[in-house]
């Protein structure tokens, strides 16, 4: 009985200090608790990967924006349905798209406006060209939000792919550096992050767009030297007359001028491009 007792007691004394201790734990200052200890809320955060910011030698104004149109290449499907069977019809050809760029107040963001939708490709280009356009300036953009906008064709529901980037960095320049551009003249190529121009597709069509919209001259990459001609290959056979079309290699800028009426030039940087787009020292000073 007295054992009993004796263990009754010793299990009342462990439950008051265990009590007592679990008391001092909630009454301790949330500041003095164990580092060991991470508080509910807290979420642990890790750096994310930024541009280094570049040295802060000269700044942007607020508002800052320019433009200029640009020739894609523009997708038409069509669909046709013959007996059980679909057949689709891709067709392609070129069009002009206005595209903008303005420098505002911000966080170091890059963003893209589009009406018609642009697909990854175009908008890794529009990281690129930003770049590009910072490093050759030396302008600190961590505190600018850029904002590219690209206005197409109603019908077109997506334009994709690299080929505005050229363009999109001397457009950036010309806002960073505040030099007018040249309206008659356009560009279509890539950008890398060396600043040089790369080759792109559908060149004659976008020469006609280009043409046909009033441009007199198309800066072109220097690696986009040759287009494909088709010509027209006769031959007898038993006395059938057979004709097909044959594609022959030509020289881009002697065919697209002497065929569709539009200046050509090829260009391998962003210096050299720059040379054609700034506008002359006439026009930017506004004399006749």
């Amino acid at each position: 009985m007295r054992i009993r007792e004796k263990t009754l007691t010793i299990l009342l004394v462990l439950s008051f200090v265990a009590n007592v201790s679990l008391l001092a734990v909630v009454l301790v200052p949330e500041d003095e608790i164990s580092p060991a200890l991470s508080k509910p809320e807290e979420v642990q955060t890790f750096p994310t990967a930024t541009m280094a910011p570049l040295p802060p030698v000269r700044g942007t104004g607020n508002g800052s924006a320019a433009s200029m149109q640009v020739p894609v290449i523009i997708q038409t499907v069509k669909v046709d349905r013959g007996g059980p069977l679909l057949y689709e019809e891709v067709t392609e050809e070129g069009a002009m798209v206005n595209v903008s760029v303005e420098v505002v107040p911000g966080r170091g963001r890059v963003l893209v406006q589009t009406t018609p939708l642009m697909g990854i490709a175009f908008q890794d280009a529009a990281n690129l060209a930003v770049v590009v356009a910072a490093d050759r300036s030396r302008v600190n953009l961590t505190g600018s939000d850029i904002i590219f906008s690209i206005q197409g064709p109603e019908e077109v529901s997506e334009i994709d792919g690299p080929s505005a980037g050229a363009l999109m960095t001397v457009l950036l320049l010309s806002v960073l550096e505040d030099f007018p551009l040249n309206e008659s003249v356009t560009v279509t190529g890539t950008i890398d992050e060396n600043g040089s121009i790369g080759p792109v597709g559908g060149i004659l069509e976008k020469a006609e767009a280009a043409a046909g919209s009033g441009k007199t001259l198309l800066i072109l990459s220097d690696e986009n030297t040759q287009v494909f001609d088709y010509r027209e290959d006769v031959r007898s056979l038993g006395g059938l007359r057979i004709a097909r079309q044959r594609p022959v290699v030509v020289d881009a800028k002697e065919y697209i001028e002497e065929n569709l009426g539009i200046r050509v030039k090829y260009v391998d940087t962003i210096d050299d491009l720059l040379t054609d787009l700034r506008a002359p020292v006439s026009e930017a000073a506004g004399i006749s």
